[in-house]
C-alpha cells in the first residue's frame, strides 16, 4: 500500500533542514531556494541594449525584460537574438504616447509579430508611467509595469507575492533622473529584498556615452550595472536575477500549486499541479522543490525525462514543471524509469557507458558524419574563426540554449523536444526531454558542449 506524504501546497522553503517547520516537500519561495528576487528591465529599445547590455549580462549568466516601442523600428534581429538568448522581449506601447489605452492588444500583436519567443509578450511597461485601461492590460498581459512604487503610493519593494496589482508592477528608475546611480544603489535594493524574502525591479533607459536611440531620458552609468550583476553572481545563491515576466509567473505558480507525494517500491512520486492556465501563458516554468530524502544518489525524472538534481542536507532538489507528469525519486537500487526509455542509456559517472551510448549518434565535434549532418563544421561556415565560434547558436526555430548564473546549461522553448549534450569528446553526457517553459539540462565540469535540441545544434561553455 503506497504511503501518503502530506505536502504543503506553498511553503517560504527558507527554514532549515530538520526544523520543527519543515514539510517531507517544499516549493521554494524563489527559485533555487534563493531569499529574494530581481529583475532587470530596460525600456525604449537602445541600440545599446542590443551592442553593450546583451553581452554583459551574457557575461554573468543573467537575463533582463527588454521593452520594445514598435513604432520607433528597433534593431528587430538584434533583439531576436537576445530573445534566444533567454532574454524576455516586452511590449512599451506603438507610439509610446502620454497614455497608452487602445494600444494594450495591439501593441502586444505587432512586437509578437517581429520577436519569436515561446509565449509571444507577456509583460508591458507603460510609457510615461501612466496606467492605461487595466482591464486591458490583465487580458493581455500577466504583468503590467510602472515607474516607482512612490509614485502610486506603494513600495518601491514588494513581498514574496508581488504586487497587490498586477496591473502596477513596480520598478526603481535608474540613471541620473533616477533614484539608482552606483552599483552600491543596486546591491542596496538586492540586499535589502534577501533580508526580506521580496523583490525588486530596476527600469532603466539608456546607457550614459552609449548609442542610445531614443533611449535619452536618465542615462545610467552602464559600470553600475555591471557591478551589480557581479555583485549577484557573488552571492547567487541568496539572489534570483530573472526577467519580470518569468519572476510573475513563477510568483503565480507557486501561490497556486499543490504538491502529493506517495511512496512504492522504493522510489517516491511527486505530482504537482495547477489550474491557473489562461489565454496568456500555460504557466509551465519550472518551480524550485526540495523532497526529505535520506539516500546517497538519485535519479529523478518527470513523465520520464531527466531532471536535474543534487542532494544536500537530507533533502533532494531538483526543479519541475506544474501539470508536466509525475515526477520520480529513484534512489540507489530504486527501480524508477530511465531518463528518455526509448534512447541509449546515459550514465555519467561510467565512461564505457557513456561511450556506448554516444556510438549510436553522430559525433558533433568530429570531422565526419555517418549522418551527413556536421554541427561543428556549420558552426565554423558560421563564424569568423576559432575564437568566433564560442558563442554562435543556431536558433532558426528560436530555442534558447545558454549558461545560467549558477552554471548550468538551460534550454528554454523546446517542449516535447529531443535534448541531447556532448562533452568536448563527442561523447553523450545528457539524453532528455524538453518540458516546460524551459530547463536545466546539464552541469558539469569546465568546458565546451554542444547540445542538440531536435536537429537544431548549439554550442555553450561551462
Amino acid at each position: 500500500m503506497n504511503n501518503k506524504i502530506s505536502i504543503a501546497a506553498i511553503t517560504v522553503g527558507m527554514f532549515a533542514a530538520g526544523s520543527a517547520f519543515a514539510q517531507d516537500a517544499e516549493i521554494a519561495t524563489w527559485s533555487g531556494f534563493r531569499k529574494g528576487a530581481a529583475s532587470f528591465t530596460f525600456d525604449d529599445g537602445a541600440p545599446s541594449h542590443v551592442s553593450d547590455a546583451g553581452p554583459m549580462f551574457k557575461k554573468y549568466g543573467y537575463k533582463g525584460t527588454f521593452n520594445l516601442v514598435y513604432n520607433w523600428n528597433p534593431n528587430w534581429s538584434g533583439f531576436q537574438g537576445l530573445a534566444d538568448e533567454g532574454h524576455e522581449i516586452a511590449s512599451h506601447s506603438n507610439s509610446h504616447g502620454n497614455n497608452m489605452s487602445g494600444e494594450e492588444a495591439s501593441s502586444k500583436n505587432n512586437i509578437k509579430g517581429k520577436i519569436n519567443q515561446k509565449y509571444g509578450i507577456i509583460t508591458v511597461a507603460y510609457p510615461n508611467c501612466n496606467v492605461p485601461n487595466e482591464s486591458a492590460v490583465l487580458q493581455n498581459y500577466i504583468v503590467g509595469r510602472i515607474c516607482n512604487g512612490s509614485w502610486q503610493g506603494m513600495s518601491d519593494n514588494m513581498g514574496k507575492d508581488g504586487p497587490s496589482n498586477w496591473a502596477k508592477v513596480p520598478a526603481i528608475m535608474t540613471g541620473s533622473e533616477g533614484q539608482l546611480k552606483s552599483t552600491n544603489d543596486f546591491t542596496g535594493q538586492m540586499q535589502k529584498v534577501v533580508q526580506s524574502n521580496g523583490w525588486v525591479a530596476f527600469l532603466t533607459h539608456g546607457f550614459q556615452g552609449k548609442s542610445n536611440g531614443s533611449a535619452t531620458y536618465s542615462p545610467t552609468d552602464i559600470n553600475a550595472i555591471d557591478g551589480a550583476l557581479k555583485w549577484a553572481q557573488q552571492n547567487d545563491k541568496d539572489i534570483w536575477v530573472a526577467p519580470m515576466g518569468f519572476v510573475a509567473m513563477y510568483i503565480k505558480e507557486r501561490n497556486a500549486s499543490k504538491a502529493e507525494a506517495s511512496t512504492s517500491g522504493g522510489n517516491i512520486t511527486v505530482k504537482l499541479t495547477h489550474n491557473i492556465k489562461d489565454n496568456i501563458s500555460d504557466y509551465d516554468y519550472p518551480l524550485s522543490l526540495r523532497v526529505k530524502y535520506s539516500g546517497s544518489t538519485a535519479n529523478v525524472t518527470q513523465a520520464g525525462a531527466k531532471l536535474e538534481s543534487k542532494i544536500d542536507g537530507g533533502y533532494v532538489y531538483f526543479d519541475a514543471v506544474p501539470n508536466a507528469g509525475d515526477i520520480v525519486i529513484a534512489g540507489e537500487g530504486g527501480s524508477g524509469p530511465s531518463p528518455e526509455s526509448s534512447s541509449s542509456s546515459v550514465a555519467e559517472s561510467s565512461s564505457s557507458k557513456t561511450a556506448k551510448s554516444s556510438s549510436s549518434r553522430s559525433n558533433p565535434w568530429g570531422r565526419s558524419s555517418s549522418s551527413g549532418t556536421n554541427p561543428w563544421e556549420q558552426f565554423i561556415s558560421s563564424s569568423s574563426g576559432p575564437d568566433a565560434i564560442e558563442d554562435i547558436a543556431f536558433t532558426n526555430q528560436h530555442f534558447s540554449v545558454y549558461r545560467s548564473s549558477d552554471n548550468y546549461i538551460v534550454v528554454g522553448g523546446a517542449q516535447g523536444m529531443p535534448i541531447t549534450v556532448y562533452n568536448h569528446m563527442g561523447q553523450v553526457v545528457r539524453v532528455t526531454r524538453g518540458l516546460g517553459f524551459e530547463q536545466k539540462v546539464y552541469s558539469g565540469a569546465k568546458g565546451a558542449y554542444i547540445v542538440r535540441v531536435g536537429n537544431k545544434t548549439f554550442k555553450v561553455s561551462l
